[in-house]
């Protein structure tokens, strides 16, 4: 692969990725992380804090706005490329350098975490720096670095607890690694652990302090889902049609690959040589566990993004010639340029709530409705979609389900004290698509009366194109004297 080839490649994926920040909307991801940086806390209860702090940063900086969110995306996951190019040229060199880093920066889910808020973007950036520092870590053996990659790795972990994956990759690597393998009953690598302990400890007190409820959500409760272990293929093939398109197929296929001839060579030989043991130790386990639950778990899309920076090391070697890297590069290109032409006009409708189109617009509406019934509160149920959405553009407060028993999350953690709001009156808000998948649940009406007394129907919210097509609606009523639970527990 030529060296104009390769820069010319990364240069229009940032172009790419540019105009993509520049059309896409505020996606309810954005605006709960976004919440979340407006109530700065050690923790939270579906995530650790360190979003929630990325993006005070930024809107600090840049001021409140869907773009700065973007903006704080992209440059922070621009952050993470060079830094795993950084990393690439300590393990690969010449061309499997430009092939491997390729492989990742044309990879679609670089240009999700570009612009979707969401805890993977900083998980990302700490992964790359920690797999950049351990490495230098067990190279050089050079305390500071042992020192560094704690800290980074505790990083990415208060970013998505996924990132105990980090601590367990550095061990296996020492463990089957002859070289390395007495580094693991040295004072160096306890520098580590004890790093790592120290840059989590705000999440660990948190938890401590509400219960170690997010630690339960994150665990327990998951795998009490798993409980009744029942094979459901469906669910692995929608795992592994969505990772073809976030890596796109040749990478995510020769990854399977390059996992069955590792464990292969190992089982083999008892050994395997230092840099793809290094880069199998962070990817193998990762990857291989969540394959395995997907079939019996819904695994969301974004769960491992971070196998494909070490796995990239593992799959480059497949990678002969250039000609298959131009392929994917190709394929990579149309997918941006159709990505464009979707979030600019939206030719292909989105029936869901996740989506990046009219939450400005609603909340334009719910505020002419609010000014209209002064002393009325906000609020709305389904999850933390609609809520965050019109947290984020409303400068009044706005409730989610726990008002009326449904979950909500960092909400519910929040607006702990709803016995506040008793007597109040209420403007309850949500979407049609929501209510369609609640049909079963009886009347919004019915449901809503088990909390107000008396609750009529004002009129429906239409959001419209600039032609005047409908594109989404949203029902509102009016709620008088609220009820709140009495002695229910927190229901996030």
């Amino acid at each position: 692969m030529k060296k104009r080839e390769f820069i010319g490649v990364i240069v229009l994926f940032s172009l790419l990725r540019v105009i993509l920040v520049s059309v896409m909307g505020l996606m309810p991801q954005d605006a709960y992380y976004c919440y979340y940086s407006d109530h700065l806390a050690l923790s939270y209860f579906d995530h650790p804090p360190m979003i929630a702090c990325m993006l005070k940063l930024f809107v600090s900086i840049f001021g409140k706005s869907a773009l700065t969110l973007h903006v704080a995306d992209f440059i922070v996951t621009s952050g993470t490329l060079y830094i795993f190019y950084l990393f690439l040229r300590h393990v690969l060199h010449g061309d499997d350098l430009k092939k491997a880093f390729t492989l990742i920066a044309t990879a679609p889910f670089i240009t999700i975490l570009c612009i979707n808020s969401t805890p993977d973007v900083p998980l990302l950036f700490f992964w790359s720096l920690s797999l950049l520092l351990i490495y230098r870590a067990v190279t050089s053996n050079r305390w500071h670095y042992w020192l560094l990659g704690g800290l980074a790795s505790g990083c990415a972990f208060d970013s998505k607890y996924t990132a105990l994956f980090l601590a367990f990759g550095l061990f296996l690597f020492l463990l089957c690694s002859q070289e390395h393998r007495r580094k693991l009953l040295s004072w160096k690598f306890l520098l580590f652990l004890t790093a790592f302990l120290a840059a989590i400890l705000p999440v660990i007190i948190w938890n401590v302090q509400n219960d170690f409820i997010s630690l339960k959500y994150q665990s327990t409760e998951r795998a009490s889902t798993m409980s009744d272990v029942k094979i459901e293929p469906q669910l692995f093939l929608g795992y592994f049609g969505s990772q073809l398109l976030l890596a796109l197929p040749l990478f995510f296929l020769v990854i399977f690959r390059a996992s069955f001839s590792t464990i292969k060579r190992f089982c083999q030989y008892g050994r395997l040589e230092e840099k793809p043991l290094f880069a199998a130790s962070f990817a193998l386990p990762f990857f291989l566990f969540f394959t395995a639950i997907s079939f019996v778990y819904w695994v969301k899309i974004n769960w491992i993004m971070p196998v494909y920076l070490s796995a990239a090391v593992l799959s480059v070697v497949y990678f002969k010639t250039a000609k298959f890297i131009r392929w994917q590069t190709g394929l990579s290109i149309f997918i941006h340029i159709v990505a464009i032409i979707e979030l600019a006009w939206m030719p292909f409708p989105v029936n869901s709530d996740d989506t990046w189109w009219g939450w400005d617009k609603l909340a334009d509406k719910v505020k002419t409705v609010a000014n209209a019934h002064p002393g009325y509160f906000v609020f709305s149920d389904d999850s933390y979609k609609t809520a965050a959405a019109l947290n984020f553009y409303l400068p009044a407060h706005v409730y989610a389900g726990n008002i009326v028993e449904q979950h909500a999350f960092q909400f519910a953690l929040n607006d702990r004290n709803l016995q506040t709001l008793t007597g109040q009156n209420a403007i309850y808000v949500t979407s049609e698509l929501s209510q369609r998948k609640r049909a079963g649940e009886g009347t919004i009406v019915n449901r809503l009366r088990n909390y107000f007394t008396t609750v009529q129907p004002l009129d429906t919210i239409q959001l419209k194109e600039t032609n005047g097509t409908v594109k989404r609606k949203f029902f509102v009523f009016e709620c008088h004297n609220y009820r709140p639970p009495v002695n229910k527990k927190i229901r996030p």
